[in-house]
């Protein structure tokens, strides 16, 4: 009897340390998927809300600018550091619309006021709306 309970505890304590295991890889696995669908969410926000925002900006840029220029250049910078965060969690298909969009608004920012400004506003948005397409495709949505 001896034997066959002993054989019995050891058979558990594998089963348990068995269990232990999968139940820590398999938690870990889901616990980093989700930091990354996370992260990638936050980005993805960043990098859109600070492009509509660089639009608005230059869109209220008065004919001669000057120092109010430091707004959509803030905003521009702002783009371009969520976009090296893109670069670590998505896509190439993702990082290609982003960086289209991050050249659309420079020329929304370079664009004389009237109707070149207007053409590359509206460049934008299609070119925003090519990323959001990218970010929900990328995410399963």
């Amino acid at each position: 009897m001896g034997d066959a309970s002993t054989w019995a505890a050891w058979a558990a304590a594998v089963t348990s340390l068995a269990t232990l295991i999968v139940t820590t890889v398999v938690g870990g696995r889901r616990e980093q998927h989700r930091w990354a669908r996370d992260a990638l969410t936050d980005a993805f926000v960043a990098f859109l809300e600070a492009s509509w925002a660089h639009s608005d900006a230059v869109r209220s840029l008065p004919e001669q600018a000057g120092p109010e220029l430091d707004a959509p250049l803030g905003l521009y910078r702002e783009m371009r550091s969520q976009l090296t965060r893109l670069r670590l969690l998505a896509s190439e298909k993702v990082l290609r619309a982003g960086e289209d969009l991050l050249r659309c608004q420079r020329n929304v920012q370079d664009a004389a006021p009237g109707p070149a400004r207007e053409a590359a506003l509206a460049e934008a948005s299609v070119r925003r709306r090519a990323v959001v397409e990218a970010a929900k495709k990328e995410m399963g949505l």
